[in-house]
């Protein structure tokens, strides 16, 4: 599995190249692609390297990006999905009182507490 493209996946791909491109050009397509892969592969590892070497320079710089990177990965779809589908499982997270300001009295209705429609957040 190459990116998360399976096998029937694969096959539409390469039926539709087969009917967009034609059976002389498709494998020239096929080996062009798999060049620019080479290459985008190759640039991914020497950045990585290049950082890598960058952060064994300097010990502060490995805590800054490990904590970049833990905060990158806080907003995953995947981790953002799960939160929304914990929190309503469990309940809306408490929200705390809005602390009591002293207003002069205009009458019955000031006294009341405010209405909360919690489906309107």
């Amino acid at each position: 599995m190459l990116f998360g493209v399976g096998s029937p996946e694969l096959i539409v791909i390469l039926i539709v190249g087969l009917l967009l491109l034609g059976p002389e050009k498709l494998p020239a397509a096929i080996a062009e692609g798999a060049k620019w892969l080479r290459v985008l592969r190759d640039q991914a590892t020497r950045a990585r390297g290049d950082i890598m070497g960058a952060v064994e320079l300097d010990p502060d710089l490995t805590s800054d990006l490990r904590q970049t990177l833990s905060d990158i990965s806080e907003l995953h779809p995947k981790r953002i999905a799960s939160s929304l589908i914990s929190d309503a499982v469990n309940g809306p997270p408490s929200v705390p009182a809005a602390p009591k300001v002293a207003r002069p009295d205009t009458g019955p209705a000031a006294s009341a507490p405010a209405a909360f429609d919690p489906d309107a957040t």
